[in-house]
């Protein structure tokens, strides 16, 4: 096949809508669409699918051309992402100090739950959410290190009652045995 010197819109539209992956009939049916004019035929269909396939197989009419466009969309693309994940980071870098500007306001704050709201959400920006005690329970069937010392308050509660009430009760025999001696 003979190379083009030049190409025409017809065909820089074909490399581009084959770039943007339509298939070769898509292309066909949109070239005969868009540039009905500017190719005439019998049957007045221009470019039928099998002519899209010639201009891009191997030896075809644009193969070449396709090629070093494909190579430089690829190109572009690749470092419009680049520029695209720089602006994304920056954006991200700026919102994070923005809002931990916030949350170290809010921690001035005269309401107490705001203090701790914003404390807690500045930990968990910087050592991750922790696990629920309720979790770890479930988890490893060990009581968290928190009910084992709720555990201890409960009895050491319940022994401080019940020494009190012995006491109690001595004091209350004391008292009787005094009073009946003294009758």
């Amino acid at each position: 096949m003979p190379k083009l010197r030049r190409l025409t819109e017809y065909h820089k539209k074909a490399m581009e809508l084959k770039y943007k992956g339509s298939s070769y009939k898509e292309i066909a049916e949109f070239l005969n669409e868009r540039f009905r004019k500017s190719r005439k035929t019998k049957n007045g269909l221009s470019f039928t699918e099998q002519t899209i396939k010639d201009w891009f197989k191997e030896s075809g009419t644009l193969c070449e051309d396709y090629n070093r466009y494909e190579e430089e969309m690829d190109e572009i693309n690749a470092e419009t992402l680049e520029v695209v994940k720089k602006a994304g980071m920056r954006i991200r870098e700026a919102n994070f100090r923005l809002v931990n500007e916030m949350l170290v306001a809010l921690m001035g704050s005269s309401n107490d739950s705001i203090k701790l709201a914003a404390i807690r959400e500045l930990l968990d920006r910087v050592e991750g959410r922790p696990k629920q005690a309720a979790d770890i329970a479930q988890e490893d069937d060990h009581p968290s290190y928190e009910q084992i010392i709720r555990q201890l308050e409960k009895e050491t509660e319940e022994r401080i009652a019940q020494k009190e009430k012995e006491e109690q009760e001595l004091a209350e025999k004391g008292g009787k045995s005094q009073e009946n001696t003294e009758c």
